[in-house]
């Protein structure tokens, strides 16, 4: 519960949205007006939408800015509306992996707290390092759909599959644009005994690259 200091703290150093150049209260990661601007794609119930320049912004702090509470929002948001979904029948999240390089450069991996929240709303176990990125590769920003899939061909690797065998997973990821480093990592989970994988992400691009 916030204290006095704590309003005055808030009062003379506020916490502002770099996009709106305002406010919000201590302990808030976004107001009540950027919550009800994001654009939910329904994907669990097979609708979609663009990825808009607010969800852009978000995903920039979120992987650049060091604003991984940003991924705790998002999982808690998306772990709700899963609840009631197809989505709930997974027994474990499995977050995609950032090469200990990049990670270290980062210092995190910005889809941890996205799938711990995940996991924590669907009450499911988060498994974020059985699952390893070994291969380090270019960012993938700029690249298209046949550069991204020779970049990160055979870039995942399972460190102990026993963890993993008759599970349905759950993979998660910040934004999908080609599709290509989700698709290679299912494709390295499905060479397990009896495993299902489904997929979540924050975002989805909705005009990949060619």
């Amino acid at each position: 519960m916030p204290t006095p200091f704590d309003d005055l703290i808030h009062t003379l150093f506020p916490v502002l949205l770099p996009w709106l150049s305002q406010a919000i209260p201590p302990k808030t990661t976004l107001c009540l007006h950027c919550l009800s601007e994001l654009p939910a794609t329904h994907f669990h119930l097979s609708n979609s939408n663009s990825l808009v320049q607010l969800l852009q912004q978000l995903i920039h702090q979120l992987k650049y800015m060091n604003k991984e509470q940003l991924g705790s929002l998002f999982g808690t948001q998306l772990g709700q509306k899963l609840i009631d979904s197809p989505f709930s029948s997974c027994d474990l999240v499995v977050p995609i992996p950032i090469h200990k390089r990049r990670q270290r450069q980062r210092g995190y991996n910005q889809v941890s707290q996205f799938g711990q929240q995940l996991a924590r709303q669907l009450q499911i176990d988060c498994v974020p390092h059985n699952l390893v990125r070994h291969k380090a590769t270019k960012t993938l920003v700029r690249l298209n759909a046949h550069q991204r899939a020779a970049q990160i061909k055979n870039a995942f690797s399972v460190v102990d599959t026993s963890v993993f065998a008759g599970k349905h997973l759950l993979l998660v990821d910040d934004v999908v644009t080609t599709g290509t480093t989700l698709s290679e990592a299912a494709n390295c989970l499905l060479q397990i005994e009896d495993v299902q994988v489904s997929v979540a992400t924050i975002a989805f691009a909705k005009s990949p690259l060619p």
